[in-house]
């Protein structure tokens, strides 16, 4: 539970950091405080996880008595609590997903990390507490303290693939890799058929932060008189085909491509 309480709190502040202007210092803002906070929030569920299972195998082989009815009664206020937490973040998840005009399988992709952090958080909880209450009811029905480390091993094996996933997510975010929904030669080939242009080289895309993508690329053209006109259809293109809206593209006459 402190676990949670402090994922959840890291992703307040990181909603509250990111709503803060750039500065000259930091030119993007402070975007990327979500992302960190999903990065901590997923490492804490699989330390948390790791620890869990480990003290489940250990009560494997020692089992430890415990009083079945204490247990039903905390974990059901928590399950409470919980899926009122679930049901909060899902919304809030289904409405950021689906800002903007892109497809649902895109909407899925750009989904904000953050939030999805704190809702792995809540949901690993309420999973948690749903598991304990049904060893607490084995155990005070029938006395098998085992039903306590075999729920656990259970909860982790649901949870730890989940967070793995995002924690893949955040790091492949903050290493400036590609987006996963989006494909670099599609956007390379895109910008090749716009009229005049020849080549394109030094092609780059990014995250800044969930749903905001930025792109550099040099361009090589034909006609260096209707370079402004090949640059706006470029950046229509991303914007409409990609939802690329920071791009920086440097116009070219002629490059070595060997």
């Amino acid at each position: 539970m402190l676990v949670d309480v402090a994922g959840l709190v890291m992703a307040l502040l990181a909603i509250s950091f990111s709503q803060r202007p750039a500065t000259p210092k930091r030119t993007y803002g402070f975007y990327r405080a979500e992302i960190l906070a999903s990065l901590l929030n997923s490492l804490f569920l699989t330390i948390l996880s790791i620890f869990i299972l480990v003290e489940a195998i250990q009560r494997l082989f020692h089992p430890s008595e415990i009083n079945g009815l204490p247990i039903i009664i905390v974990a059901a206020i928590g399950l409470g609590i919980n899926l009122l937490g679930v049901r909060l973040l899902s919304n809030v998840r289904v409405n950021d997903a689906s800002d903007g005009n892109v497809d649902n399988h895109k909407s899925q992709q750009i989904e904000n990390l953050n939030i999805h952090g704190a809702y792995l958080e809540v949901l690993a909880d309420t999973i948690g507490s749903a598991g304990v209450i049904a060893a607490g009811i084995i155990i005070q029905t029938t006395g098998l303290y085992l039903a306590d480390p075999l729920i656990s091993i259970g909860i982790v094996v649901l949870i730890l693939p989940r967070t793995w996933l995002l924690l893949k997510k955040a790091i492949h975010i903050l290493i400036e890799g590609t987006p996963s929904h989006l494909c670099h030669e599609e956007i390379k080939s895109s910008i090749l058929k716009v009229k005049g242009v020849t080549g394109v080289f030094d092609l780059h895309v990014w995250t800044i932060t969930s749903g905001i993508y930025a792109l550099s690329s040099h361009v090589v053209v034909m006609n260096i008189s209707k370079s402004q006109v090949i640059l706006q259809e470029i950046n229509s293109i991303l914007e409409k085909n990609f939802k690329i809206t920071h791009a920086t593209i440097q116009i070219e006459t002629y490059h070595d491509f060997k």
